[in-house]
């Protein structure tokens, strides 16, 4: 509260006129400046500094009411007073009222009775004596406040001076209200904006999550092991396996920059690359139909290079580059490392000829590595701003296949390899922040590779003779030297299905499924008789359900998955797939046949 002291003012009638005996002396006044502008030059919120006003007016003026009404472009609105009035306190147009009247001419006012002024007067108006100054900062009209009393000839000059004073306090600590509550109103702006980009960001890096490989198993003989991480909360970079029955097809892409826009191209990247490898193109027809397909949508000044390495059933391998690192070659034998690389310009700089990229090839040998990476690894620096570069990247390799002495298979070996590796290189980095996008794919021809091949060449003669308990078992070592040879799973599968294994043979044959990325109808076919004789519906059907998927023709897959709902006593459903595989297979009798039977069956 205010210290100032002063006696309760009257209204007197002295030699026929009416005057103020009391209030403030000269020193009130002075400590009344000084207090208002000390109460409201720390107010941050609007709603507090409309309390203050009404509340300090109360202390100094012994008022009835109070008003401060603001400018809203078009009315002049109360937004805050001492007690309402009868009938509804309502906005003012320009010039209307007293108030108005003071916006307007943005002069102070002091009307010692309004009863002399019936054009400020409203119906049922109690106000008699009233102080109306304009609130105005920098030229420019913000409002009006008023003091007002029941009693004619209670304010004088002196108290005007005071609350024009208030009025400019008022106008400054407005302003600066409005512009904390702009800066604040913009901050929460600025957060729900970096909260929406964040959430984007996070979707952004999820989506592109189901682009990339999660986990790549073992592809006859061959191992993988990857590292991916993005710089931000999406990358530029790209890599992904697809793999065949006689062939893998490895990629590694990086496009120029960082976060969205080089992510949205990664995304293009994958949509391409995926439809070359089911349409069976070669890995010079893959970089062309990329460039022709992606190059017309990327950003300006935006390019990206591409590596893509095809390895072979038998290991030997081709691979193409446009203007990416080089493909490492790590010769296990000698202990050697080779920088394989090709001519071609990265990709987005102009049109594709054919003739200025090349196909090149090598072979691959048991415990052979090949390395794809981009270049975040070989570029980043430490805390002395020494970069990590390649040699001392293959070095670690080397190192860590020292440390290496026995070992289960391929897989485990170069698991322990990879993640040594990259353990030297974390801790050469140190906390330097990681300057690019990180990508890392690793492939090992299995060690054992020739002795789990030659095993399962003795099972296959073994099978050609007849013998087939001896056949199963040499395939059986076959597989514990390499679980991820082929053919090996295909003859054990058969091996052990003619045995009566049939958990073994669907668990065998799965497993070759999964590693060379069938899609043909016969295998998803014979799976699906095996877990028919096993019983298990379901997984049969949904087997058929694949063969049909590769081979729309094939009618056994469609006489098998009509067995399938007969066996669970849905007839309709049967008759369906025959009447879809007679559609396919006009000339097939043998369809023809059963939906008869199924439509007697069904009327019976």
């Amino acid at each position: 509260m205010i210290e100032v002291k002063y006696g309760k003012r009257k209204v007197v009638k002295y030699r026929g006129a009416k005057m103020v005996v009391g209030g403030l002396t000269t020193k009130n006044k002075i400590d009344i400046l000084l207090y208002i502008s000390k109460e409201m030059a720390n107010i941050s919120e609007e709603s507090e500094l409309y309390e203050r006003v009404i509340s300090l007016s109360q202390e100094i003026f012994e008022v009835d009411n109070i008003t401060l009404r603001l400018w809203d472009g078009k009315l002049l609105q109360p937004v805050a007073y001492l007690s309402e009035i009868n009938g509804k306190r309502r906005p003012l147009q320009f010039g209307e009222g007293f108030s108005g009247a003071v916006f307007a001419s943005r002069q102070a006012a002091l009307i010692q009775d309004l009863e002399l002024h019936p054009e400020y007067l409203d119906d049922n108006e109690t106000t008699r004596c009233v102080i109306c100054v304009p609130v105005i900062n920098r030229d420019e009209a913000l409002g009006t406040l008023s003091i007002e009393k029941e009693i004619s000839h209670f304010y004088k000059k002196d108290d005007m001076e005071i609350l024009e004073a208030m009025a400019s306090q008022l106008a400054l600590a407005l302003t600066n209200v409005k512009l904390i509550q702009g800066m604040m109103e913009s901050r929460k702006r600025q957060q729900k904006i970096q909260e929406q980009l964040e959430w984007d960001l996070r979707m952004g890096r999820n989506v592109q999550n189901q682009i990339v490989p999660q986990k790549i198993p073992p592809w006859n003989s061959l191992g993988f092991a990857f590292y991916y991480s993005p710089m931000v909360e999406v990358s530029g970079d790209y890599f992904n396996v697809v793999r065949r029955a006689d062939h893998l097809t490895a990629i590694i892409a990086d496009v120029s920059g960082h976060g969205v826009p080089a992510a949205l191209v990664t995304m293009a990247l994958h949509y391409h690359f995926k439809l070359c490898m089911e349409r069976g193109l070669g890995l010079l027809e893959t970089l062309e139909e990329l460039s022709e397909s992606v190059r017309p949508i990327l950003p300006d000044g935006v390019y990206f290079t591409a590596q893509i390495v095809r390895v072979y059933a038998d290991h030997s391998f081709s691979f193409v580059n446009a203007g990416h690192c080089p493909l490492v070659h790590y010769r296990y034998e000698q202990r050697n490392f080779d920088e394989l690389d090709t001519s071609g310009l990265p990709i987005g700089f102009a049109r594709f000829i054919r003739d200025n990229y090349e196909e090149k090839f090598g072979q691959l040998s048991p415990g052979d590595i090949l390395m794809m990476l981009t270049d975040g690894f070989t570029e980043q620096r430490n805390l002395e701003g020494e970069e990590v570069g390649a040699e001392r990247l293959y070095r670690w390799l080397d190192e860590q296949r020292d440390e290496v002495d026995e070992l289960a298979d391929g897989g485990g070996m170069l698991e322990e390899i990879f993640r040594g590796t990259l353990a030297s290189w974390r801790n050469f980095v140190g906390d330097t922040p990681i300057g690019d996008d990180l990508t890392l794919l690793v492939i090992q021809c299995n060690p054992r590779e020739r002795e789990g091949y030659e095993f399962y060449r003795r099972a296959k003669m073994k099978n050609t003779a007849g013998e087939y308990t001896e056949a199963l078992e040499l395939a059986r070592k076959a597989y514990a030297c390499d679980a991820s040879l082929a053919a090996n799973l295909l003859l054990l599968s058969k091996l052990s299905y003619r045995q009566e294994q049939m958990q073994e043979a669907a668990n065998y044959l799965t497993q070759y499924i999964e590693i060379c990325g069938e899609k043909n109808a016969p295998t998803h076919y014979m799976l699906g008789m095996i877990l028919f004789r096993m019983g298990n519906i379901a997984g049969a059907k949904k087997a058929f359900k694949k063969a049909l998927a590769a081979d729309h023709t094939f009618s056994k897959a469609h006489l098998a998955l009509a067995r399938c709902y007969l066996r669970e006593k849905a007839p309709p459903k049967a008759l369906k797939v025959l009447q879809s595989g007679v559609k396919m297979a006009p000339a097939d009798n043998r369809l023809k046949q059963a939906m008869e039977q199924v439509k007697r069956y069904a009327s019976i």
